[in-house]
């Protein structure tokens, strides 16, 4: 979803909503990191009301995105970067042995016919000579 604009100017410009979270967001600022304020997503999910501090920090990062934007484009304001290795996933790291990609088994069939009943006369298991 594109942030709203007005004609005259290209800054996005906030609804009512947003408005009222920036000002419980104000009350929640833990600290200030390279010039940009640090929310603590607790308070915030408690002020809110949200139900926890992920849904609260997902409704604070669009508003937040959007001050930045009206701060100016030039200025040393830049969004927080996340720290390399701490994320959803780790990448797994490869030696040059795993270069080569390993040959998928493929799977084995079951059986789905039922084995044959084989016709036995009594007289195939004895051996000559018995009767």
């Amino acid at each position: 979803m594109a942030p709203s604009t007005t004609k005259s100017d290209d800054k996005p410009q906030f609804n009512a909503r947003e408005l009222e979270v920036i000002a419980k967001a104000w009350t929640c600022i833990s600290e200030v990191k390279n010039g940009v304020p640090v929310i603590d997503a607790t308070k915030l999910a408690e002020r809110g009301p949200y139900a926890s501090a992920d849904s609260a920090r997902h409704v604070w990062r669009p508003i937040q995105k959007k001050l930045i934007a009206i701060a100016g484009a030039g200025s040393d304001v830049t969004t927080p970067t996340p720290t390399p290795g701490k994320g959803r996933g780790r990448k797994r790291k490869t030696d040059a042995a795993d270069t080569e990609t390993p040959t998928k088994k493929p799977r084995a069939r079951k059986n789905t016919k039922a084995p044959a009943e084989k016709d036995v006369d009594e007289d195939d298991h004895l051996t000559d000579g018995e009767a």
